[in-house]
């Protein structure tokens, strides 16, 4: 079963005060990666995301959103930053000197300076948030999953279709690589009496050269190259495991024969199909790295 790697999952619980939002988004990345943005409440929570991510995912770059709404919020309090405060003061002692100025220095003008008062949040326990947490969590990543086997399913029909395009392409090669051999011959043959005038044709000189451009021009390896590397790209996108890679890899491959096949088949006609089937391969790369 192909899984794609871009996704987005949604998980709520509910509690008596409020509720948690989760929310996890993965886009294509060559290994497994994650980020979080989570209020410092919930950063006790980091190891345990990772864990369940790296757990149930091999691909992707993952995002995790945690957000809490309660109807009671925590408590705040002010506290005084005196080393700072002196700071201020000292500066403003020497400014005030220096350009003799008769302003009082009071503390109105130091209470308003930045930082000299800080106020902080107090964050109040709310019951059963973690088990909330938990439960919001793994729904997001559940309807994620899904969410990625969908779009894995819709890719899997693509690639049917564009591997029917390629499997009927080389199909047309296989027929057409005869007879370019053959037209060769006859091309050779009237060349070589147009210009040979009254002189007899030498059949076994020209059958040499036939023999010669065969050998260089022959396919047929290639062609059964490219017939097993489209066997196994159909296997292994049946596969129920990550695939990506090895997609990425096969697809190297085919592309590899299919310009062997091209240089040597010395035919116009069949190098147009080998344009056409690497425009189909390379729509079939561009779903490929979207693929776990």
């Amino acid at each position: 079963m192909l899984k794609s790697m871009t996704g987005y999952g949604w998980g709520e619980s509910l509690l008596e005060d409020g509720g948690i939002v989760v929310e996890v988004k993965s886009v294509n990345h060559r290994y497994l990666d994650f980020t979080s943005r989570v209020p410092k409440r919930f950063l006790s929570y980091e190891s345990e995301i990772r864990k369940d991510i790296y757990k149930r995912f091999s691909r992707g770059r993952f995002e995790v959103t945690i957000q809490s709404n309660y109807t009671k919020e925590g408590e705040q309090k002010a506290e005084l930053n005196i080393e700072l405060a002196k700071e201020y003061y000292s500066a403003l002692r020497e400014l005030k000197d220096r350009l003799q100025l008769d302003d009082e220095i009071g503390l109105g003008l130091l209470a308003g300076l930045k930082d000299v008062i800080i106020v902080k949040e107090i964050d109040s326990e709310h019951k059963g948030e973690q088990d909330a947490f938990k439960e919001a969590f793994e729904s997001a990543l559940d309807s994620l999953e899904r969410m990625r086997v969908f779009e894995g399913e819709v890719i899997y029909k693509d690639f049917l279709e564009k591997l029917g395009t390629v499997r009927r392409l080389i199909d047309e090669i296989r027929i057409k690589s005869p007879q370019v051999l053959i037209y060769y011959r006859d091309r050779l043959a009237k060349r070589v009496k147009e210009l040979s005038g009254a002189f007899e044709l030498d059949i076994q000189r020209l059958n040499q050269e036939v023999a010669l451009f065969a050998e260089k021009s022959d396919i047929t390896e290639e062609l059964v190259r490219i017939g097993s590397h489209l066997e196994q790209f159909g296997m292994i996108i049946d596969m129920d495991e990550p695939v990506g890679r090895k997609l990425d890899f096969l697809l190297q491959e085919i592309n590899r024969e299919a310009n062997t096949i091209a240089s040597k088949a010395n035919d116009s006609e069949i190098s147009q199909k080998v344009v056409k089937i690497k425009s189909e391969l390379e729509k079939i790369r561009e779903q490929v790295q979207n693929i776990e």
